[in-house]
């Protein structure tokens, strides 16, 4: 499996760098690193189910992906009772191995949802908010109190092609970029009150998000490197602060699991937490 070196992360975004010294999957994962789990698909999916999998298409004139909800057991995208009764096993046995794999979070993170995508990400053409291929940070929200962390679990479950994608900056390192500052002043004329600081920290974190794919200089300037998923892996990360777009893959599951503040490693690299800090900045207050 393939392995990439660990990113230091700036626990702090008004210019000093603090590492929490942690070799916990959980720590790693909240400050921005992609961790890739030992399992194999072979362990929940059979070949058959693999390509049945790879094979299926979205039903309904607006439906690009299938996706079962864990929450009331609803699926979207389809009406097969099959599909509807594999998602529901793929869902129970991956959360036990989440659960397994990250016991730092025991008993307060929850498996929200699981996504079939199908299509070519790089022919995927649409409008601005949808495109997988531009940097972007996964902006949903939690349906309950406290869930203040996303962690997407994607599978590659082609059997032969490899998936691609560009993985930036964190957000915290995103918000200490000179270039970035200006641009999102420019877009979004912040301020603590400008910037609707009233609202809930989901519709902050939503518009961030939104000007992330907007942004000329995070999508043409920011550093960025090319992480390749052979077929048939898995891998997480907390896509909630870890910019990433994906280029190429026709076939991946992706399960999202929300994690509850109390157990977090560091309540502070949370991007309600880091974007608090950031537009409360007296340099962000004195430019607005």
């Amino acid at each position: 499996m393939q392995e990439i070196n660990e990113i230091k992360i700036s626990s702090e975004i008004l210019g000093t760098t603090s590492v929490v010294k942690s070799s916990s999957l959980e720590f790693r994962l909240e400050r921005g690193d992609v961790v890739y789990p030992s399992w194999s698909l072979d362990e929940f999916l059979n070949p058959g189910e693999l390509q049945f999998l790879c094979n299926l298409k979205p039903r309904g004139m607006w439906s690009k992906t299938i996706d079962y909800h864990q929450i009331n057991g609803k699926l979207n995208g389809h009406n097969s009772k099959d599909v509807q009764s594999l998602f529901g096993r793929v869902s129970s046995i991956l959360l036990e191995k989440i659960q397994k794999l990250l016991p730092k979070y025991s008993g307060a993170i929850r498996l929200d949802r699981i996504v079939l995508k199908n299509s070519e990400v790089a022919t995927t053409c649409g409008k601005i908010l949808e495109r997988d291929d531009l940097l972007h940070l996964d902006t949903l929200a939690g349906a309950y109190p406290e869930e203040l962390r996303l962690i997407k679990l994607s599978c590659n479950i082609n059997s032969k092609k490899t998936r691609v994608w560009e993985k930036g900056p964190t957000l915290a390192d995103l918000l200490l970029d000179n270039r970035v500052k200006a641009n999102l002043l420019l877009k979004s004329k912040v301020g603590r009150q400008s910037f609707n600081f009233n609202k809930t920290s989901e519709s902050i974190v939503d518009k961030i998000g939104g000007l992330i794919r907007k942004s000329d200089v995070i999508q043409e300037k920011i550093p960025r490197k090319l992480l390749v998923f052979p077929a048939q892996s898995s891998w997480i990360a907390m896509t909630d602060v870890c910019l990433h777009s994906t280029l190429r893959g026709a076939n991946v599951l992706e399960l999202y699991f929300f994690v509850r503040q109390e157990s977090l490693c560091s309540i502070g690299l949370s991007a309600p937490s880091l974007l608090d800090a950031f537009f409360a900045s007296p340099i962000i207050q004195s430019a607005a």
